[in-house]
């Protein structure tokens, strides 16, 4: 893997894992953060 797919890789991710915060901070219902748990945890995997 080259250093910049390494970057990009790594910039996804954290851009990734910025969008579930949010959305996880936005979600006003225990069942809609269940769900992005879900969604996150199936894209981290």
């Amino acid at each position: 893997m080259s250093m910049i797919e390494r970057i990009k890789t790594r910039r996804d991710a954290n851009r990734r894992a910025r969008a579930i915060e949010h959305a996880l901070r936005s979600a006003n219902s225990p069942a809609v953060r269940e769900e992005l748990l879900v969604i996150a945890q199936r894209h981290m995997s």
